[in-house]
């Protein structure tokens, strides 16, 4: 027998149940990380029935699992919109960097929150990563990179990247000058890639300025 088709209005009450219980989940995460939560402390927050979250997600792997990817999809889409039509491989890791950081900066919960999510995160081969690992080859072969290897060169990237990401995100321990700072983590970054120290300097400045004006209303 053809089950009823669900009308729109129950169907819109399910999406935002569902997207109340990721956002109260976002927080949480952002502050404790997802060990130290129990599905009551998620469902409290939230507002909701514990009946109401298992309706929604199997366990808190796949609540886990349900925010990472949401938070990932909106900055992957960001990053590749900037990159649109950008062949230097140098300028494309200044966006990527300077598109994290600066989500890290405007939206900190949702940062660490995504941090804190990646699963395989470290993990050079793994597909979150595919973007800086295909821009490190794409450097590398054109030689506007000097790497050791591809692996060395994406865990180098992925921890410069998190490790700022998450300092740039600390609501506890702000940074004075957040912009100041992620321009000279990027710049650091595009050293350790074998840039110079005055075009790595050039690069970031110019990915963190664009970035910070396309937050301006």
């Amino acid at each position: 027998m053809n089950q009823p088709a669900i009308q729109p209005r129950a169907l819109r009450k399910r999406e935002r149940t569902h997207g109340e219980i990721v956002a109260a989940a976002e927080r949480l995460v952002a502050e404790r990380g997802l060990d130290a939560l129990s599905i009551d402390e998620i469902t409290e927050a939230a507002d909701v029935a514990k009946g109401t979250f298992y309706t929604h997600f199997a366990d808190k792997d796949d609540l886990a699992a349900a925010i990472g990817k949401r938070i990932r999809v909106e900055l992957e889409d960001k990053i590749t919109a900037t990159n649109v039509g950008v062949m230097d491989a140098a300028v494309r890791m200044a966006n990527g960097l300077s598109s994290l950081f600066v989500f890290a900066i405007a939206q900190p919960v949702r940062a660490r929150a995504l941090l804190r999510l990646i699963p395989g995160a470290v993990d050079p081969d793994t597909p979150i990563n595919a973007g800086i690992r295909s821009d490190i080859v794409i450097g590398a072969k054109a030689k506007r990179f000097s790497i050791a290897s591809i692996n060395a060169a994406v865990v180098a990237t992925i921890g410069i990247a998190m490790s700022a990401g998450m300092h740039l995100s600390d609501s506890t321990r702000r940074v004075s000058e957040p912009y100041a700072f992620a321009a000279e983590v990027v710049a650091t970054a595009l050293v350790a890639l074998g840039l110079k120290q005055a075009d790595a300097t050039r690069l970031a400045r110019t990915a963190m300025n664009t970035r910070k004006k396309e937050q301006t209303p």
